[in-house]
């Protein structure tokens, strides 16, 4: 399950705020997996918020890291994590007939959003603590 906590926090108040929301779109997605009555207008539903809230977060976070060192290399990253997630949405949540095939769609969507986008948000907080520490002694 994915939830907020204080592990996740950058430091950076526009940056944490994006990431708060994307937490809350993914374990909102991570909540209809158990509907009996899941369909396609639900998946897409939630897919389509988790898109919204990861293309703000990645906002304000590209805008943070605009003329920084290694702000293009993480600009890119963001790009081929949205790329990667359009992608297999658009493949897989028109294909829905059914609420077995809606759970299995979103168990997938589910296996991609652990394994890559949570992931990176909680491996990129060190990363983000250490500009803030930085910008401080500067």
């Amino acid at each position: 399950m994915f939830r907020w906590n204080m592990s996740l926090e950058t430091g950076i108040g526009a940056i944490d705020s994006g990431r708060r929301m994307l937490i809350e779109a993914m374990a909102d997605f991570f909540r209809c997996l158990d509907d009996p009555y899941l369909d396609r207008r639900t998946v897409a539903e939630r897919t389509g918020a988790i898109f919204v809230a990861m293309k703000k977060a990645f906002a304000a976070e590209d805008a943070f890291l605009a003329g920084r060192d290694g702000g293009e290399t993480h600009q890119s990253t963001h790009g081929t994590l949205i790329l990667a997630y359009v992608d297999l949405c658009k493949k897989m949540v028109p294909k829905i007939k059914s609420a077995k095939q809606a759970q299995q769609t979103c168990l997938e969507i589910y296996r991609i959003i652990d394994g890559g986008l949570y992931h990176h948000l909680k491996d990129e907080v060190l990363f983000y603590k250490a500009l803030v520490r930085g910008r401080k002694s500067a």
